[in-house]
C-alpha cells in the first residue's frame, strides 16, 4: 500500500509542473489572449464635419 502511495505522490509531483506550463501556454498562444486583445468595435457615433462650427466646409482650406 505504501508503495502505491509513493507512486501517486511522484505522478502528482510530475503532473503539477505539465498542467502550469500548458495552463501557461493556453494563455499565451490560445484563444484568450487573443479575445483580450482583439480590437473593439467602433461606438457607432457619426462622423460630423472637420470644423467645429458644424458647416460642411474644412475651416483651414474649404476643401471638403
Amino acid at each position: 500500500m505504501s508503495l502505491i502511495a509513493h507512486a501517486i505522490s511522484g505522478f502528482q509531483a510530475a503532473l503539477l509542473p505539465m498542467a502550469a506550463a500548458l495552463l501557461v501556454e493556453e494563455l499565451t498562444y490560445g484563444g484568450l489572449v487573443r479575445l483580450l486583445l482583439a480590437p473593439r468595435p467602433e461606438t457607432g457615433k457619426p462622423k460630423g464635419p472637420h470644423n467645429r462650427n458644424g458647416g460642411g466646409k474644412c475651416s483651414h482650406c474649404g476643401c471638403c
